[in-house]
């Protein structure tokens, strides 16, 4: 696809990218005043007459966004971990490698968390915890050289918490375990949810006005999902259908909050989301939380207006960069990223448990299936049945390792404790005396 020729983003930084972050967007100017904040329903200047550039006022559902923030943020924090803060979670990874019940152990708490501490990690960094807010790597106590920790934020913890919220209760988990510096941002993505009349396929690879290499569009089961540009690179961005992205991800919880903002639950929801690396945030001198947090408008106007452009294309003038701009991209460039972005979540717990509605549907499908086995349509007897049957599946991977029932099903819960981030399985076992009881339990069972 015709493109402009990659540009290194070290020509950014010699503009002191910084410093022209309160100048506004051509975008912004063209909309005049207005910022959109979630609710609105922007179709270009009020009162300007329709145009290539501007789209008609009398469609209002042209563009409706509904949220917008931080999706990703991942942080370096500088400092050493303590020696026995290493020593322990070297004990948890290898209880967390047992093939037997030791590896519910392998958990650590820190504060209202109860993480899983993997039995396995990557790169420099020895030591992994997880729950459903953080990913904590962490590096070894002896290698000074290294960040002590590299953490994920989730998505839905970021759905919950402003990002500053967010690395100001991380920080206050980490601090007791080592010395702890201020961290660096080593990535974050910016995302717009919104819907709009707009056909996102109604234009070709070509109306990408970017510095990027690579335009690429996809579909699914012959329907068109989205638009990827700059793949695999320190700078990319994405436009696709949300909704669809959710069946594979689970992330439900976005529903309620684009209800709450105007959602009809029926029209199609779309995000615009840009991914920045640490690279190009060091080239722009934004590397620390608090000057990447302070100047997302001007990341926002950045790339909406200099990296990426959606245009009409002009193939008249052989000059891309002045073809009209798309009154789309027009209005997606006007978002305000010192307001609000849209309602979060009220509560949230940091476990990555199934919901019980969730588990309930498959038990039911398990009862029906059992129902059609035994050839009952009576849900109490399949149940009964079905309850019974899992017992003795119970009882006979029990009997197996030689220990009770009860003890078996303990250790199935405690192996989800450990998953879901659920309970901390605190006690270990004693390898040191017999189990009495599920030597009593077999002699009972088998009659003796």
């Amino acid at each position: 696809m015709p493109a402009e020729t990659e540009t290194s983003m070290a020509t950014s930084s010699n503009r002191n990218f910084p410093k022209s972050l309160a100048v506004q967007s051509a975008v912004e100017v063209s909309l005049g005043d207005r910022a959109a904040t979630p609710g609105d329903n922007l179709g270009g200047t009020e009162g300007a007459p329709p145009s290539n550039t501007a789209p008609d006022n009398s469609n209002t559902s042209y563009f409706q966004p509904y949220r917008w923030g931080v999706d990703s943020l991942y942080l370096s924090y500088p400092g050493q971990l303590s020696q026995s803060v290493d020593a322990e979670l070297r004990e948890l990874k290898t209880l967390a490698q047992d093939r037997n019940d030791l590896a519910a152990k392998a958990q650590f708490k820190l504060g209202d968390h109860i993480f899983e501490v993997k039995d396995k990690s990557s790169g420099l960094f020895p030591f992994t915890i997880e729950d459903d807010a953080f990913q904590i790597r962490f590096s070894a106590h002896h290698a000074k050289s290294m960040p002590m920790a590299y953490v994920k934020v989730s998505s839905r913890y970021l759905s919950h918490k402003t990002p500053s919220e967010a690395e100001a209760h991380l920080r206050a988990l980490l601090a007791p375990l080592g010395e702890l510096s201020a961290p660096k941002v080593s990535r974050i993505d910016l995302f717009v949810d919104f819907a709009s009349s707009v056909d996102m396929e109604s234009w070709s690879r070509s109306a990408w006005v970017t510095k990027a290499s690579g335009v690429s569009q996809y579909a699914q089961d012959h329907s068109f999902t989205g638009w990827l540009i700059g793949a695999g690179s320190v700078l990319m961005a994405r436009l696709y259908n949300k909704q669809i992205e959710i069946k594979k991800s689970g992330k439900q919880y976005l529903e309620p909050l684009w209800r709450e903002a105007g959602w009809d639950s029926v029209e199609p929801v779309w995000r615009l989301e840009f991914q920045f690396k640490r690279e190009v945030l060091d080239q722009l001198s934004l590397n620390s939380m608090p000057s990447v947090v302070d100047n997302l408008n001007g990341l926002w106007s950045y790339v909406t207006t200099e990296w990426l452009k959606l245009t009409i294309p002009n193939y008249a003038d052989k000059t891309r960069s002045r073809w009209p701009i798309h009154p789309l991209w027009m209005a997606l460039a006007s978002i305000d990223w010192e307001t609000q972005g849209g309602p979060l979540l009220r509560e949230y717990a940091p476990s990555r448990a199934p919901s019980q509605e969730w588990v309930a549907r498959r038990a039911l499908s398990a009862i029906a299936s059992f129902g059609a086995l035994i050839g009952t349509t009576d849900f109490n007897a399949a149940f009964d049945a079905i309850g019974n049957a899992a017992f003795n599946a119970l009882d006979d991977q029990a009997h197996q390792v030689g220990i009770s029932h009860w003890t078996m099903f303990r250790e199935k819960v405690e192996i989800l404790n450990r998953k879901y981030n659920t309970a901390f399985n605190e006690t270990l076992p004693d390898t040191t005396t017999p189990d009495l009881s599920s030597w009593q339990y077999r002699r009972q069972i088998e009659g003796n």
